[in-house]
């Protein structure tokens, strides 16, 4: 049992080591406060990097591309729900045929804003084997972690795997999270407004130089 234990205490040890080095605590509340934001929590800094691996991030270009765009999402790590939707639930925003659970709404939430009852599904489906999220759906924005296990569901099921990322153009990501910023010029401020998110972690995370900011609107 002794054995099992030390096993243990290490692993958490390494994994510390590993994903503690790709981005400090220091660099991580320096990334949000520098864009004007409240400093983050220690949890939530811990979170960050724990779910790190399993969104099969392992560089600081593509940590910083998705903190970036989670930041942007939730207003500065604060906002879990939707705030247009917070005090009502929106009902009917975001109905879909043959998906979802009487008196339940599938408004964003969590720290990518997780939307529709399809995506709700998906997730709790992938992550828990269940569909819990279908039937409490706050619990996206009740429970931390479940906050960011969502926020990075999201990003390896549709923003990892795409040429852009692994190339390292920013735009590429903000066209999988919210196209009609890409495609809508009236839209393409709010792009921008990522992409200044997304140098300021950079800065905060020691990379040189802006980033690219290729594969939305250019």
């Amino acid at each position: 049992m002794k054995t099992l234990i030390v096993l243990v205490i290490v692993s958490i040890l390494d994994f510390h080591e590993a994903f503690g080095n790709l981005v400090t605590e220091v660099q991580f509340k320096n990334a949000v406060k520098s864009s004007g934001y409240p400093t983050p929590t220690t949890s939530q800094y811990s979170a960050f990097v724990h779910n790190l691996p399993k969104a099969g991030i392992n560089t600081k270009q593509e940590a910083a591309m998705a903190l970036a765009q989670f930041i942007h999402e939730s207003d500065g790590l604060r906002a879990k729900r939707e705030y247009a939707c917070a005090k009502t639930g929106c009902p009917g925003k975001y109905k879909q045929a043959n998906c979802g659970v009487a008196g339940k709404t599938y408004y964003g939430r969590g720290y990518i804003q997780l939307t529709w009852c399809s995506n709700y599904k998906a997730a709790s489906g992938d992550l828990y084997g269940n569909d819990r999220l279908v039937h409490d759906p706050d619990l996206v924005a009740r429970d931390e972690n479940v906050a960011w296990q969502t926020a990075f569901w999201f990003w390896r099921k549709n923003v990892h795997s795409r040429a852009g990322v692994s190339q390292g153009k920013f735009g590429d990501t903000t066209r999988a999270i919210n196209g009609g910023e890409c495609t809508n010029p009236k839209l393409h401020a709010t792009a921008r407004n990522r992409f200044k998110i997304y140098n300021n972690c950079r800065k905060a995370f020691g990379l040189s130089g802006n980033g690219d900011e290729r594969g939305c609107y250019n």
